[in-house]
This record gives structure tokens, sequence and C-alpha cells, in this order.
């Protein structure tokens, strides 16, 4: 389980990374284009939208299961209030994205009826749709996954737990 696990997520990390470079590429053949020679990328908009959507709704779950999202830690607390802390953020994030799966599933089967696609390049928005949603269901799980395993995750954390 642990070998599956390890490689899916080397596989999202893997994706991630591999979209964010065609991020870059995309905003600087663009930002050339259209500063050089007055000629930006016609599509390039449409396709910055859905890469971004894929590369971000790739880095959901990694970052739910890592523990990796943004704190501010405004109050010094105890160990006993930074476990309730994590386990009460871990709840919030599964059910905020478990809203998210829904709204974006009924989104998805709605463009999907309606055969909706990008203007220029005609991607299906509901295959991309499909892909977030699919993206936060496993962000779901992330969240769960990381109350049940998740240990402190930084030095200062581990520095008040010991």
């Amino acid at each position: 389980m642990k070998a599956l696990q390890s490689m899916l997520v080397r596989a999202v990390e893997w994706l991630g990374a591999l979209t964010l470079a065609l991020l870059m590429v995309i905003v600087v053949v663009d930002v050339i284009g259209r500063g050089v020679f007055n000629k930006p990328l016609p599509w390039g908009t449409e396709l910055l939208e859905v890469v971004l959507g894929v590369l971000i709704f790739a880095t959901y779950p990694l970052l739910a299961m890592r523990g990796n999202h943004i704190t501010v830690d405004l109050v010094q607390v105890g160990p006993a209030v930074q476990r309730v802390q994590r386990v009460v953020a871990g709840i919030v994030g599964a059910v905020a994205f478990a809203v998210i799966t829904w709204a974006v599933l009924r989104q998805a089967a709605r463009s999907a009826a309606y055969g909706d696609a990008s203007p220029m390049l005609q991607i299906p928005t509901a295959d991309v749709l499909w892909w977030m949603a699919a993206m936060s269901v496993l962000t779901c799980i992330g969240f769960v996954a990381g109350l049940v395993s998740r240990k402190p995750a930084n030095a200062h954390d581990h520095a008040l737990v010991e």
C-alpha cells in the first residue's frame, strides 16, 4: 500500500512540475510574441486557464495529505491545542472540498450535457471539470489521511511537542 501511495504521490508531483513548466513556456512565448512581434498567442489565455486549473487541482491532494497548506501562528499554544487545531483544520478542509467536489460535479454534468468547449481550441469544458472533481475527491481523502498519519509539520511543532 505504501508503494502505491508513493507512486501516486510521485506521479502527481511530476504532473504538477510539468504543468508548471508548460505554464511558464506559454507565458514566455506569449509575452515575447506580444512585446517583440506584436503577435500574442491567439489561444494563449484559453490554454493558460486550462493548464492553471490542472496545476492547482493536481497539487491540492498533496498539500492536504502533507499538511503543507499555509498556517499562521498568531497565538502560541501547547501541544494538546495544536493537535485539536490540526484535527479541526483537517475536518474543515475535508468538508470544504466535499462541497467543492459536489459543486464541480454538478457543473461538469451540465457542461457535458450542453457540450461546452473552449472557444478557440475546442477543449471540452466537462473534461477539465471532471479532472477538478476527481482531484477534489483526492483532496478530501488527503485531508482525512493527513488526520490519521500526520506528525508535526515543522521544527516549531516538534519543539512544542517534546
